[in-house]
């Protein structure tokens, strides 16, 4: 079997089926690939597609385009297995956590804000981690249950762990990373060349174009329509552990803490 982890970061798994692509690679186990360009692979080359958080990050054309590019690379009878944040849960969250606050009901206000960044911090912020990532560095989350239900232990994880990275962690971080070095002194010389509004609004702009916002959201329907519009059959609902892989949670790539995320296959 031969299975693709596209846009993987640092949750991928070794086992020799799998391959691992993403635009900024942070181990050897993974190639480098810039998915605006397609995919660098042959037609009908793999079992399964799978790809996490991925597709909310493309604009709502160059989406499609990764989806049949998913399409094309993948055998007869192959599998598209996406993971992205659920825009009718979040709906339902934000309109159930709206009345909880009118109506007074204590702590609603905390559960209120949250589902709020959760909603719109990822597509206004105009800097890295945005009002979300300030959250969750917060010593005292008053609602923390609800946080963590919601975005499952990895937020827990870097709640009790990102404020008390040392400068020597983050050195060691630029170290591993050259391309992180090469950013910093590229912005130092942006810093010295342009005055302070221009140097702002570069910032900005580059930020926005890096990559980290969300630029589209998807529900069932939407993401459905989409699968089946490129070519996909047999759309299904998943959780995090359930697949037509029938090992798929001994990969243990989904987070299956979190109530978040809209699980799809689909198949070609």
């Amino acid at each position: 079997m031969k299975y693709l982890n596209l846009g993987c970061g640092y949750k991928y798994s070794k086992a020799e089926e799998w391959l691992n692509a993403d635009m900024l690679p942070v181990g050897e186990d993974v190639i480098r690939c810039n998915f605006l360009n397609g995919i660098p692979f042959e037609n009908n080359t793999f079992d399964l597609v799978y790809h996490s958080h991925i597709l909310e990050h493309f604009s709502r054309q160059d989406g499609e385009k990764l989806t049949a590019e998913c399409f094309r690379i993948l055998k007869p009878g192959g599998i598209i297995r996406i993971a992205l944040p659920n825009l009718e849960v979040i709906a339902k969250e934000y309109l159930k956590n709206l009345e909880r606050g009118l109506g007074n009901v204590p702590g609603a206000d905390k559960d209120y804000d949250w589902i709020m960044l959760e909603m719109y911090d990822q597509t206004v912020r105009n800097q890295s981690g945005g009002e979300m990532l300030q959250y969750l560095k917060s010593d005292n989350i008053p609602n923390e249950e609800y946080v963590f239900n919601r975005i499952g232990k990895g937020g827990k994880v870097y709640h009790t762990t990102a404020p008390r990275r040392s400068l020597i962690d983050k050195v060691k971080i630029v170290q591993k990373k050259p391309s992180v070095l090469f950013s910093k002194l590229q912005d130092i010389y942006f810093r010295i060349v342009m005055p302070g509004s221009k140097y702002k609004l570069y910032k900005i702009g580059s930020f926005r174009k890096g990559g980290e916002i969300h630029q589209w959201m998807y529900d069932r329907y939407s993401l459905g329509r989409l699968l089946q519009k490129v070519g996909f059959t047999k759309v299904e609902i998943r959780k995090a552990g359930t697949s037509y892989i029938s090992n798929w949670g001994s990969y243990k790539l989904d987070d299956v803490t979190e109530s978040a995320s809209l699980f799809i296959e689909a198949v070609k």
